[in-house]
């Protein structure tokens, strides 16, 4: 085991309190989130950590005042955002990590309390991630309240989620989401075009028989056509630079936002365009 890992497994957490400067996730946690430096899970600037996200008609900051943080691992940006000059006045983060979970309630919401973390009981393939969840749950309910939040995070989610979960979860996404509320979401994206043999219904692309999940690449036309029948609108699209990669998607409701989509080319390092 190498020995920044045993290390993290015997550093005590401090004593904390309201007030007190949110510890760093162990560097055990954080290898299963993906980056380890210090500077991923940081905010020392305290500003908005997506910018001011004042899509119109939101005010700057104003997105920030309620957050669902939807697979919200060991708090990278739970962290991030308490460290906000203007920190969420309401925060949930639910995540399909017991441990993850338990570690954020004992460290993170004793720093600040208007950060609540819950335990999703989703089943995962992964049994270094969730090795302990309910097998026959796909999908759960979000616990929460109907348009109750202003932001929505879910970063690194719908690249494992299999179709029926993803419009699940989007349908869940958009109960919860406020009148003037958006989404940050990230994709695997690609062009069903590319493939000829993908018919109607075949809108995944997946790189691992044993787990599906380890990454989904979803078609665009796919996320166009389910965001559209949710009544929902792209408000913009943050392409990635690595060929490939993960998609930022920005989302909210079409009564409120005007829809991009039709404007919107993908670029050519998304596959198949």
């Amino acid at each position: 085991m190498p020995i920044q890992i045993i290390k993290s497994l015997f550093t005590k957490t401090p004593k904390l309190s309201v007030g007190s400067t949110p510890p760093m996730p162990p560097l055990d946690l954080r290898r299963l989130v993906g980056p380890t430096e210090e500077a991923a899970f940081d905010n020392p600037s305290g500003n908005f950590i997506w910018g001011p996200l004042d899509f119109s008609p939101l005010k700057p900051g104003e997105a920030y005042e309620a957050v669902f943080d939807f697979g919200c691992g060991c708090g990278r940006n739970a962290r991030q955002l308490m460290l906000q000059k203007e920190a969420p006045k309401k925060y949930l983060g639910i995540d399909i990590s017991k441990r993850m979970i338990s570690w954020a309630r004992e460290t993170l919401s004793a720093c600040n309390p208007n950060f609540r973390f819950e335990f999703h009981d989703v089943y995962s393939p992964n049994k270094e991630y969730a090795p302990n969840n309910t097998r026959g749950n796909r999908m759960l309910p979000f616990p929460s309240g109907d348009k109750e939040f202003t932001l929505i995070n879910a970063h690194s989610v719908y690249t494992h989620l299999c179709p029926d979960q993803t419009e699940f979860y989007m349908k869940e996404s958009a109960r919860i989401l406020s009148d003037k509320g958006i989404m940050r979401t990230t994709w695997f994206l690609f062009n069903k075009k590319f493939f000829p043999p993908m018919g109607p219904h075949l809108d995944c692309l997946y790189i691992n028989l044993q787990d599906p999940t380890h990454a989904v690449y979803y078609d665009w036309e796919y996320i166009l056509n389910l965001l559209h029948s949710l009544n929902l609108a792209i408000i913009s699209v943050d392409w990635t630079k690595i060929p490939g990669f993960q998609n930022v998607i920005w989302i909210g409701k079409a009564s409120t936002f005007k829809d991009l989509s039709a404007e919107i080319t993908p670029p050519k390092n998304i596959i198949g365009f």
